[in-house]
């Protein structure tokens, strides 16, 4: 049964391999990125990333790795230690992120889409509707590195995102100017599939696409939205993707009933990736509704991973072997991201736990009875 991250945050990576490692996964990882980038390092990061990253998949037994892609832009300047400010003079647009030292998060907290509004969007999409993708083929260096190294014994992914931005102001421009959206996601449509062939290229095997657009009530838009919007824009990237031979998997955490027939059913996308089973996306009942889509995750990172026992994610991992990977078609991770309040020492129960007992056939009858023997 393969087993996959999406990203393990550089404080968890240091942990396991007992020295400072940098996988550009987490809010650490990420900031470091910036900080990187700000200081005109970018070559450093480039080989510490592609070592640590080959490093950390090989240690651990994984059977596929995401390189990230590292652009060669930077914040125009720095607000304070942690603060960075980012422009686009075409659209005069701006954007702050901060990392937060507390929290270990580092996120967008400012821009000009939440200061102006519609007019912001105006801007951007007036610029984005006759814009070619403009990929530079030094944004995947580290995923040279990674696939030059360990490309023929690992699965390589590739991330691109689709949808529309979960923010107020876009997500009211969805229902007040749809023709603006509109722009916004066939400009999204034109980058990932230009993305999707430089992708192709440099040795990637599976696309992690999509986005966040649930919370635990439900999808953020109307189902008649994603319909109207997305969907159609969603199928002919997964088109693409077919025919460069590449598998696609949609990621967004959350209750996704509500559009499930339409996401799963009718946009073509091979697998369901981020499940969280805490909105109620259980993988048993995924795979009654939909048997050939690839099921990745499920095991809970908001609560399990964090705040529980070694021993309770292991029974959380073997829970989820038993729903999901009966007869194939699942693929083992956390429902999101070993981020950088996961335990290192729950991470590897979570590894260790899928090692054991997901292997092909798998023994329903022992795992059923190890579960019983805990409760």
């Amino acid at each position: 049964m393969p087993v996959f991250e999406q990203e393990i945050a550089d404080n968890v990576a240091s942990e396991i391999l007992g020295r400072k490692a940098s996988t550009g996964g987490g809010g650490i990882g990420w900031r470091r990125i910036a900080e990187g980038l700000f200081r005109g390092e970018r070559d450093q990061l480039v080989e510490t990333i592609g070592r640590d990253l080959q490093e950390l998949t090989l240690r651990l037994g994984l059977d596929a790795v995401n390189p990230p892609l590292i652009g060669t832009s930077a914040a125009e300047r720095k607000i304070d230690q942690n603060t960075y400010r980012f422009e686009d003079e075409s659209t005069s647009t701006w954007a702050v992120a901060r990392y937060q030292p507390e929290t270990m998060e580092y996120q967008f907290v400012d821009s000009s889409v939440r200061r102006e509004g519609i007019p912001a969007i105006q801007r951007i999409c007036e610029r984005l509707v006759d814009e070619k993708p403009d990929i530079d083929n030094e944004e995947f260096a580290v995923m040279d590195l990674v696939v030059d190294r360990v490309g023929d014994g690992l699965g390589i992914a590739g991330s691109s995102v689709v949808g529309i931005p979960i923010e107020t102001p876009w997500l009211i421009a969805s229902v007040t100017r749809p023709e603006l959206v509109s722009i916004h996601l066939d400009w999204q449509v034109r980058h990932h599939n230009e993305l999707a062939r430089q992708y192709k290229k440099h040795g990637v095997d599976f696309i992690l696409g999509g986005g966040d657009l649930a919370c635990r009530q439900g999808p953020v838009y109307s189902p008649s939205t994603f319909r109207s919007l997305v969907l159609p824009r969603l199928r002919r990237i997964v088109e693409l993707c077919h025919q460069l031979g590449l598998v696609y998997l949609y990621r967004t955490d959350g209750n996704v009933w509500p559009i499930a027939n339409d996401l799963f059913g009718e946009t073509g996308v091979d697998g369901y990736g981020e499940i969280d089973a805490s909105a109620g996306m259980r993988l048993g009942e995924l795979r009654a509704k939909f048997p050939k889509l690839a099921l990745w995750g499920a095991v809970d990172c908001a609560r399990t991973l964090v705040f529980g026992s070694e021993e309770e994610v292991r029974e959380e991992t073997i829970h989820n072997i038993l729903e999901g990977a009966l007869g194939g078609g699942y693929i083992l991770g956390s429902s999101n991201t070993i981020h950088p309040n996961v335990p290192a020492r729950n991470f590897l129960a979570m590894v260790e736990a899928a090692m054991e007992f997901g292997i092909y056939p798998i023994n329903q009858g022992l795992l059923t009875a190890r579960l019983g023997s805990r409760s």
